[in-house]
């Protein structure tokens, strides 16, 4: 593969039929050649001191999860640098393996690279930095949060998703300085060989540790197959088209059309196929040169490397000494819900029905700290506290609860506080339907859940609706502080993250026809072929506990303005959109609710949601309004509404504006009826009122 100028792609893509221990297919993205950073190797392997010392590296493991299986422990983050320290030290076990004419060549770079027992900040740590973010779930630049200083750190960021087909990636000092992205992102399958980690991965953090410290694949970062025109600049690694297999035998360029590669061997080599910085699955070793160009990086002053080994940072970062200093810190107080009612996904909020259960989950079983004492705190509920790991509690009354955990281990205590964490439901519905929930004055009981606990999440304005009146805005507008040096001048870096607006409870078990409607206005940055944004409307019969969805608006679907990016997204009135869907009730629908969730990406801005409206009939199943309909709707402004299936005695209209106003009300009797309202352009709210039983819809005045 070519020398990259900005960020290396280690794509792996798997064969048809594999299981853990199967063959790996590795390609690599195509990136012009960068004949600077040739001419720079040149020079630093000319200039070498060929020293041979230990290296000592001060490493931090970033771990960006939503509670699930990608927040590793620290047993697999040990086990990672191990494998870390055997290949870099050439004491892999697989080492003895190499086949000549490459054994004689095995090089050992010395390097030792320990977890940081000292954070920036003068804490303890124990060189894991654990992050709740949604950009586990994108993996690109945008998931390089939080970095540590990386003239004293290196930055290692594990996540559940990277760039399709990705494994890993990182910058080489050689083509990009820009200490913004300094640093490797990683799946956590490539972490280790146990917990989520797969042996068949175990040396992907080894080669690109090996881009961070200056070297490129063996095929000089050309694609794979493409050419034997390219080099990377080391003159015991053959020149190679690049493999993605393990054929001992291959020779896929002929090194004695190359001066120095020739003057080097005296014959024509085989492929280093078993190089660390090949493409195939069974690497095995540096060479010689490759460990003289990373020490020469990490020895230069060019390219921000070389304080990492110092005494001073060492010391400063809690890496001293002849062995790995042993964390010294409290252990972590940080908890979520594992379970309620047999809900096995760990989530940050709960919602149950009086009565119900709740199981809590400690994160401490990632991080052995020794014996951990617990000491939880629930207000109004029973048990009120706890001293279990992972206890189950029980909430016997309606309410908002806050949660409290305290974790005391051999070096101190943390605690943490959640504040509204459990939301119990009463037994009875805060409305019943057909209803209109406007929005118009405030939110009428209605929840907004901040999952990622960001400043983005849906609340109630005043202004901004469809009509300029109250409506619910989720503000996703991210401005970009121009003064921060590594700041990213268009992404919000909010992709994937998710936000819940969810409604109060409604009775409609005695209402038919019903229809679920809503307008929203969406503004987005993103052009058609890349916009991800999901908007997804789900219902509830069981408090929240359980939800089934019912309709989801996704892409360019959902996206009401484009190139909604230089500022904060405010809709005209021609970028409302009106949602509707049909519900069928039975006799268990006494408190439904709905939710609205939301999955942002890295271009979203605000989101607006307004006039959520339960059409339908209220009343017996026999009742009169049961076969009224409105037509035509939409209707033209200054026209005739006609209303059929109107049976039996009188019966009451009103019609009144989105902001409520009433502007027409009439008694009606009769069957089929033409009534001429001189109604303006815009939406109003029909309702049909007879003997108890109500009949409400929209109705649409071009």
């Amino acid at each position: 593969m070519k020398l990259k100028t900005t960020s290396f792609l280690f794509a792996l893509l798997l064969s048809t039929s594999f299981g853990v221990n199967a063959q790996q297919t590795h390609t690599c993205r195509h990136v012009n050649p960068d004949t600077e950073a040739l001419k720079n190797i040149k020079s630093l392997l000319a200039h070498s001191q060929k020293s041979t010392d230990l290296k000592i590296i001060p490493v931090v493991f970033h771990v960006l999860h939503q509670n699930g299986s990608e927040n590793i422990s620290q047993a697999q983050v040990w086990d990672e640098l191990q494998n870390l320290n055997e290949d870099f030290q050439r004491m892999n076990a697989d080492t003895t393996l190499v086949t000549a004419p490459f054994d004689t060549i095995k090089g050992k770079a010395n390097f030792e690279f320990r977890l940081a027992t000292i954070a920036p900040n003068g804490n303890p740590t124990d060189g894991i930095d654990r992050i709740f973010s949604p950009l586990t779930n994108v993996g690109d630049e945008t998931a390089m949060i939080n970095a540590w200083d990386s003239h004293k750190y290196v930055n290692i960021w594990v996540v559940r998703q990277t760039i399709p087909g990705v494994f890993g990636f990182t910058s080489n000092p050689l083509t990009s300085l820009n200490s913004c992205n300094q640093g490797i992102v990683i799946l956590n399958e490539s972490v280790g060989s146990i917990g989520t980690g797969n042996t068949s991965l175990r040396h992907i953090l080894t080669h690109e540790m090996g881009q961070y410290f200056g070297l490129f694949h063996t095929c000089g970062n050309q694609d794979l197959g493409e050419s034997c025109n390219y080099s990377d600049g080391i003159i015991d690694t053959p020149i190679s088209k690049g493999n993605s297999f393990c054929n001992l035998s291959v020779n896929s360029c002929d090194d004695t059309d190359d001066a120095a590669s020739f003057a080097y061997w005296g014959f024509d080599p085989r492929d280093n196929i078993e190089n660390f910085m090949e493409l195939s699955y069974c690497q095995r070793m540096f060479t010689n040169g490759q460990v003289d160009l990373m020490r020469s990086v990490v020895e230069s002053p060019l390219y921000s490397r070389d304080q990492l080994w110092t005494p001073a940072n060492l010391n400063a970062t809690g890496t001293a000494g002849a062995t790995p200093p042993v964390a010294e810190v409290a252990p972590n107080s940080n908890f979520s819900i594992l379970s309620n009612n047999n809900n096995s996904n760990p989530f940050t909020y709960g919602m149950i029905c009086a009565g119900d259960d709740v199981q809590f989950s400690t994160e401490n079983g990632l991080t052995p700290f020794g014996t951990t004492f617990y000491s939880w705190s629930f207000p109004g509920g029973n048990p009120a506290t706890s001293p279990l790991e992972d206890p189950i509690v029980t909430y016997a009354n309606p309410g908002y609860y806050n949660v409290t955990l305290t974790a005391t281990g051999p070096h101190g205590s943390t605690t943490t506080t959640r504040n509204a964490m459990i939301y119990v439901s009463g037994s009875w519905p805060e409305f019943t339907g057909p209803t209109v929930q406007d929005f118009n004055t405030s939110g009428n009981f209605w929840q907004s859940q901040n999952m990622q606990d960001d400043s983005g999440y849906f609340q109630h304005i005043a202004n901004g609706g469809m009509q300029n009146t109250g409506c619910f805005l989720l503000g996703n507008h991210y401005e970009a502080d121009t003064t921060e040096p590594c700041y990213l001048a268009d992404a919000r870096q909010i992709n994937g993250s998710k936000d819940n607006l969810i409604s109060p409870a409604f009775d409609l078990s005695t209402s038919t026809g019903i229809t679920i409607s809503f307008d929203y206005a969406y503004g987005s940055a993103a052009v058609p072929d890349s916009a991800t944004e999901v908007l997804k409307v789900y219902y509830s019969r069981d408090c929240g506990e359980t939800w089934v969805q019912k309709k989801m608006i996704s892409d360019t679907a959902l996206i009401t303005a484009f190139a909604a990016q230089n500022s904060m997204y405010l809709p005209a009135q021609n970028q409302w959109k009106q949602v509707s869907f049909p519900f069928t009730t039975t006799s268990t629908d006494t408190k439904t609710r709905f939710k609205f969730e939301f999955i942002a990406s890295n271009f979203s801005n605000n989101l607006y949601i307004d006039n959520f409206v339960i059409d339908g009939v209220l009343g017996i199943s026999d009742s009169e309004l049961s076969g009224i309909s409105i037509f035509p709707n939409p209707s033209q402004k200054g026209g005739t509404i006609g209303i059929s299936g109107l049976s039996g005695s009188k019966a009451d209209l009103t019609i009144r504006d989105i902001q409520g106003k009433l502007v027409y009300q009439k008694e009606l009797s009769g069957s089929d009826l033409q009534l001429n309202t001189d109604l303006k352009s815009g939406c109003y709210l029909i309702e049909v009122t007879q003997k108890g039983s109500k009949f409400l819809t929209r109705l649409i005045i071009d």
